[in-house]
């Protein structure tokens, strides 16, 4: 399976990474991004151990990682990660519809 992230996705990546390098240091923003690709790799191991959430969107799945949500979906032979939400965020608002 192929590892696909989109705009939305890449940007709340690079929001994570300054957010946690200004709030925590150069090393814990290193350790936090290994740990989500880390997590990237897991679901792509074993996309169908995470959770369903249709509800969200056809297909959506979810997976967490440290205080983030990865929103992704398995379509066609790749891992759409559609976003990287914070656990507090009302997923509904930060979804495409």
């Amino acid at each position: 399976m192929k590892l696909e992230l989109t705009p939305a996705a890449l940007d709340d990546l690079r929001s994570i990474s300054v957010y946690t390098l200004e709030r925590w240091g150069a090393a814990q923003e290193a350790a936090y991004l290994d740990h989500m690709w880390e997590r990237f790799e897991a679901i792509l191991a074993d996309a169908a151990s995470y959770c369903l959430r249709p509800d969200l969107f056809p297909g959506c799945q979810i997976a967490s990682v440290g205080k983030h949500v990865i929103v992704f979906r398995v379509n066609k032979g790749r891992l759409q990660v559609v976003r990287v939400l914070h656990s507090a965020m009302d997923f509904t608002r930060h979804l495409p519809s």
